[in-house]
């Protein structure tokens, strides 16, 4: 019996709206959203990538205490700044084989990068569909939001957590409410004075416990001021153990969707949520081989294979993921079945 799988199931919009909207007559686009939401179901798996989520940095400027980072639960500890040319390799091979996504974060935050800006327009300029990044929003001040824009990006989510300065500063350690709010608030503005389309505004925030009561004022919140507003589903980042060596009939979407690219050219077949050693599920580096190469290689089939079977905690890197913990987690309270 083949394990099951779905896209997106720890992610919730809440709006009427989506920052994909108003791509709704964009052939190609359209297509490239439909593999990312069937290719897991089906375990297909094309040619290439759907996306690549490249990690600009992994320098933070805030320590959030729900966070893997934060907790030392996610990866090598040492900072870097992904290489301006090693960037325009992997995209220069990801336009070759018609990449239609990147996403210019992982465990960091982006606009520390000091070519950020450059990274968007070269992508644009090679023809990739879908560029954006997640970010705390502490460093988005007008004027690095107008380059944005120039540079072509086409969407940007902005992660925050709580209504009020109390709850959000306690989440988000470093960071300033006011300043935070009112670089958010200023952001569509900036836009329709630029008479920009892009990029779309998604507002998201984890859906810790202490948040949910307060949910319907977070929506109130920001509804005017974002294209979509959603949760995510949270996860605890400390070192865990309650489903090591469990087995079950679920195999995790992200293998047919995406691949990873560290700072530093590292491969890897996911994000790999709260895994403390990326060398167990590293697939070479990016500076020494292909992506196609890591894409369709026996490591990554292998890797496909285990989970479609039901045997995802063989991996000793997905046995204590916590992506996978929450998924089985939410399974269990749902009879077994995916939500």
């Amino acid at each position: 019996m083949k394990a099951s799988t779905s896209a997106n199931s720890n992610f919730h919009s809440l709006t009427k709206t989506s920052v994909f909207d108003r791509r709704r007559a964009e052939d190609r686009f359209q297509e490239y959203r439909r593999q990312w939401m069937e290719n897991p179901g089906k375990f297909h798996v094309a040619d290439f990538p759907l996306n690549l989520d490249l990690e600009s940095t992994c320098a933070c400027n805030l320590r959030c205490p729900f966070c893997a980072t934060t907790q030392a639960n996610w990866g090598p500890k040492a900072a870097g700044y992904m290489r301006l040319e090693l960037f325009k390799r992997i995209i220069d091979e990801g336009a070759e084989h018609g990449l239609p996504a990147i996403k210019l974060s992982l465990r960091g935050e982006p606009l520390l990068h000091p070519k950020l800006d450059e990274m968007v327009a070269y992508a644009k300029k090679r023809g990739i569909l879908d560029v954006y990044f997640n970010t705390n929003a502490t460093l988005l001040d007008a004027d690095k939001f107008n380059r944005l824009i120039d540079a072509g990006l086409d969407r940007i989510s902005i992660s925050f957590e709580g209504t009020t300065k109390e709850v959000y500063e306690r989440q988000r350690v470093g960071a300033d409410f006011d300043k935070v709010c009112a670089n958010i608030r200023a952001l569509k503005g900036i836009r329709a004075r630029r008479q920009a389309s892009h990029p779309q505004i998604r507002i998201q925030t984890v859906l810790l416990p202490e948040l949910k009561p307060r949910f319907q004022d977070f929506m109130a919140m920001w509804q005017a001021h974002a294209d979509e507003v959603a949760y995510l589903d949270a996860r605890r980042e400390g070192p865990q153990d309650d489903h090591r060596g469990r087995r079950a009939q679920w195999a995790c979407p992200f293998p047919w969707q995406r691949m990873t690219i560290l700072w530093d050219g590292t491969i890897l077949p996911c994000l790999m949520h709260g895994v403390s050693d990326f060398s167990l599920m590293a697939l070479g580096n990016a500076a020494q081989m292909t992506i196609s190469e890591a894409w369709t290689g026996g490591r990554a089939q292998e890797i496909r294979n285990l989970h479609r079977d039901g045997r995802a905690h063989e991996l000793p890197a997905c046995d204590r993921c916590s992506y996978r913990a929450m998924e089985l987690e939410k399974r269990a309270k749902n009879g077994g079945h995916t939500p």
